[in-house]
């Protein structure tokens, strides 16, 4: 299966005038979230050489649920969820979340 086509053929849509739904937006914007959230998890989690199992004994999850995080499959993106990474990895946790939508999250470097 080609995947380029999918795009093209949304941006034929988009030419024609078709608009999503909210709801499909809003979708959209939590998987891209969830994506960017998990590279987050995994870069952060090789930094300090855990690995997924040790993760998962200090967030209270398993290795397949770290997983899961990493490959931004753990939807919805949660406050718990943040808050218990934040407090697993030792980051601080900034969301950004807008109207419009394009929202973000990274993680900073925890006060001393």
């Amino acid at each position: 299966m080609n995947h380029t086509r999918w795009k093209l053929a949304r941006e034929r849509e988009v030419a024609e005038g078709y608009v999503e739904p909210p709801e499909v937006v809003a979708e959209r914007e939590q998987i891209r979230l969830a994506h960017d959230l998990g590279q987050l998890v995994y870069d952060r989690r090789t930094a300090l050489g855990l690995t997924q199992a040790g993760l998962g004994e200090r967030l209270g999850m398993t290795a397949d649920e770290v997983e899961a995080v990493e490959l931004g499959g753990m939807l919805p993106v949660t406050a718990d969820l943040l808050v218990r990474l934040a407090a697993a990895l030792q980051v601080t946790v900034n969301l950004h979340v807008v109207s419009e939508g394009h929202n973000t999250v990274v993680f900073g470097e925890r006060a001393a």
